[in-house]
């Protein structure tokens, strides 16, 4: 199973659920968190950065104003 690299430098299991539940506590739609989060092509080690980078512009493209909502969402450590 691949692993993403947190901010603290800690290895944690990649849970596309964590993504979607970050994304819907930042207001964004489940449908939307949903279908960006299955779209985020993921490697072993992936920082969370990079996949908070691909969650934006999935978002970007479904719904540009809640891109701005998950941006600037108090929730940084997004649960990844």
């Amino acid at each position: 199973m691949p692993s993403i690299k947190k901010r603290s430098g800690l290895d944690e299991k990649f849970s596309k659920d964590k993504i979607e539940n970050s994304m819907m506590s930042a207001g964004i739609s489940r449908t939307t968190a949903q279908n960006v989060a299955s779209s985020i092509s993921h490697y072993d080690g992936i920082t969370t950065s990079e996949v908070r980078n691909r969650v934006i512009g999935g978002i970007k493209n479904r719904e540009p104003q809640a891109a701005q909502r998950y941006e600037s969402h108090p929730g940084k450590t997004h649960k990844t």
